[in-house]
């Protein structure tokens, strides 16, 4: 048999197919399994050997060139299985002759989980789980844990002398996910001795003979392997956090205003969250914002940089 999986993006999301994935080929090693996705994410599925083929498209080709890329490439699958469920992706229902299948997103529950505060038990379930059913209900397989489903990243091993370091990684999509202490925790960090590495697409001015400013200077398989070879990673919720987690270095993700309802906490071996719990106006949007709603930025601003380093010495220790 023959199947197909797409997710198009965003990193993390992408990073958390990789354990479905594993978990299906080694239940069916003879099962032939190929990914789709866009160009930018494909290194996440580097030397993956539970995956036949990566097939690739650029974001910005257009539709008329995704439908011919859909014509010459989406022919011979048994089963698709969507876990985007976007429009692009589920056109790919009405151009193949391939048995359709998608996950549940629940966007709407969880905006009306924003607004309202309902159905905060029924968003609880970890996204790797919501990606597995799908699968379950075709292979007639019993649903497994989250560390089973734990997502998997090869690399390179670039970086290899990097062994005794931390890393920081500073950014988010929104302004409201980003912890505004980092440059004080890396101050912190090295006064205790620590050397570390900080790391992200846009660039944090931080100079010191024991840190390593990789920010704005690897590309994603570079940032894999740095984190690979870390003792411990400190982020917001993003796309590192899952990076982490797949190449299992123990992390510690600062979440604001974001919560464990939206899918995407680590809920995995060595991996940990520090939060404001019971603040009134968490959560405050799905995605995060630029501003807080709120003026006051408390989901942020109450998680001090001792308690980091009280959470970092648990790991160290």
């Amino acid at each position: 048999m023959k199947i197909l999986v797409v997710r198009f993006s965003s990193l993390g999301d992408v990073i958390l197919t990789t354990g479905v994935i594993k978990y299906l080929e080694t239940a069916f090693p003879d099962l032939t399994i190929d990914v789709l996705t866009y160009t930018h994410f494909s290194g996440v599925f580097f030397k993956n050997p539970y995956i036949n083929k990566v097939l690739q498209i650029d974001k910005k080709s257009g539709f008329r060139n995704y439908f011919n890329f859909i014509q010459k490439n989406i022919n011979d699958y048994d089963h698709i299985f969507d876990l985007h469920s976007k429009l692009s992706s589920m056109i790919l229902k009405i151009f193949t002759q391939a048995k359709y299948h998608k996950y549940k997103k629940d966007s709407l529950k969880r905006r009306l989980f924003v607004k309202y505060g309902k159905f905060a038990g029924s968003l609880q379930e970890h996204v790797v789980q919501r990606y597995f059913k799908p699968f379950q209900k075709v292979f007639e397989m019993d649903a497994p844990s989250s560390e089973e489903l734990r997502p998997v990243i090869y690399t390179n091993n670039l970086y290899e002398n990097l062994s005794d370091t931390v890393t920081v990684h500073p950014f988010a999509s929104k302004k409201t996910k980003e912890w505004p202490f980092f440059a004080e925790l890396i101050d912190e960090l090295i006064k205790r001795g620590e050397k570390v590495n900080i790391i992200g697409d846009s660039f944090f001015e931080y100079n010191h003979a024991n840190v390593n400013n990789f920010t704005g200077k690897t590309d994603l398989q570079e940032m894999f392997d740095i984190i690979k070879q870390s003792r411990c990673l400190v982020t917001t919720d993003s796309g590192p956090m899952h990076v982490a987690i797949a190449v299992r270095t123990p992390v510690i993700a600062i979440f604001g205003p974001t919560t464990k309802e939206f899918g995407f906490y680590p809920v995995f071996n060595n991996s940990s969250v520090l939060e404001v719990n019971g603040l009134y106006c968490r959560p405050c949007h799905v995605h995060g914002s630029d501003n807080c709603p709120e003026k006051h930025f408390r989901c942020m601003k109450e998680i001090s940089v001792k308690t980091v380093l009280e959470k970092f010495d648990l790991y160290k220790g």
